[in-house]
């Protein structure tokens, strides 16, 4: 089984040269694909997913995971360790538009559930922020608070923030304009 910092590597290494995405998904980085609907919410999924069988693990979108109180959240991408079934990472790729900060820190409330109904196993939280190029992302960053320090949810319960042996991987996937078309430039860590 790979360890968190494994898993955060090779993200780390796709992010910083969108090798993969250049080779199993023109879509996104080369011919581009409309800004409507869900498009680049469903690609970016995909990309996520493929990524990560491609690192080795067993990957799948929209998996649920039923929560305490009868509730299911559905993770974006979730990747298992083709060996042990021992969960390496649950994901979400979600639009970023300023003003909507709230939106991610729901999004890493979420992974943070998540995190806490799967026995707080799986080793990388990744959200994945995308937006379009000239977006001030400074908005992007404030979620990652959740990860660290816990959240309260809802109902009222704790959830503390992650052991020292997991990791929290926040990115932003930014997208120019190619056409009437966007296509992936760069994902910031």
């Amino acid at each position: 089984m790979n360890s968190a910092e494994d898993i955060a590597s090779i993200l780390s290494h796709e992010f910083s040269t969108l090798a993969f995405a250049h080779e199993m998904f023109p879509m996104l980085t080369d011919w581009g694909v409309k800004d409507e609907h869900i498009y680049i919410h469903s690609l970016g999924c995909n990309y996520l997913s493929a990524l990560g069988r491609h690192a080795g693990f067993w990957a799948m979108n929209e998996f649920p995971v039923r929560i305490e109180n009868g509730r299911y959240i559905r993770p974006d991408v979730v990747w298992w360790a083709r060996d042990s079934g021992d969960l390496g990472l649950v994901g979400e790729f979600e639009r970023f538009v300023p003003g909507q900060e709230r939106k991610l820190f729901e999004k890493a409330r979420n992974l943070m559930e998540t995190y806490q109904a799967l026995g707080r196993r799986p080793l990388v939280l990744l959200l994945m922020a995308w937006t379009v190029a000239g977006t001030d992302l400074s908005g992007t960053w404030t979620a990652r608070s959740v990860a660290f320090e816990g959240c309260q949810l809802n109902g009222g319960e704790r959830i503390p923030g992650l052991e020292s042996t997991r990791c929290f991987v926040q990115a932003c996937a930014v997208f120019g304009q190619l056409g009437n078309e966007q296509r992936l430039l760069s994902v910031q860590l």
